[in-house]
């Protein structure tokens, strides 16, 4: 049995995806390499699209699924309400088809419908390292299209 999300747990997980943006949008996963050096994941309800010093889009993550040689797989966490056969199924067609030549695992975040938002860095620089989290409990959503609304407009320094 995985690892079902609190619904407690409301952090956005904010990725720079400013190589990776366009397949994001298309397939509604994002992909990484699965050592634990470079993607260790804090469970999260929400996914942020950074690119362009600002959070593009949000979307909810349905599911986070490691996909290991042989086909294998294993979940990291499960937020939304689908099966998990599907997720499982989903997560491996999507690194067989947009990581055929990976020979290292890869960690499958499945999204939800991007909601498009306006969430802007408004300090000097790019994104510092990979990723970054915010809590947005304070904004009183149960969904990333409630999320998109409440972030339209703000910055990263108003959290």
């Amino acid at each position: 049995m995985s690892e079902r999300l609190s619904s407690d747990n409301q952090q956005l997980l904010i990725i720079n995806c400013a190589k990776s943006w366009q397949e994001v949008e298309r397939e509604r996963v994002y992909i990484c390499p699965a050592d634990q050096a470079t993607s260790n994941h804090k469970p999260s309800r929400y996914f942020g699209l950074y690119r362009s010093s600002k959070v593009s889009h949000v979307a909810n993550i349905e599911a986070v699924v490691k996909v290991l040689p042989g086909e294998k797989t294993e979940f990291e966490w499960i937020a939304g309400g689908g099966r998990e056969q599907d997720y499982q199924q989903k997560a491996l067609a999507s690194a067989l088809s947009l990581r055929p030549n990976s020979e290292v695992p890869v960690k499958v975040f499945i999204l939800g419908v991007l909601q498009e938002t306006d969430f802007k860095k408004d300090t000097r620089g790019g994104m510092q390292g990979s990723k970054q989290y915010f809590d947005v409990s304070k904004l009183n959503v149960d969904t990333a299209g409630f999320l998109a609304m409440k972030l339209r407009g703000k910055t990263w320094t108003d959290f």
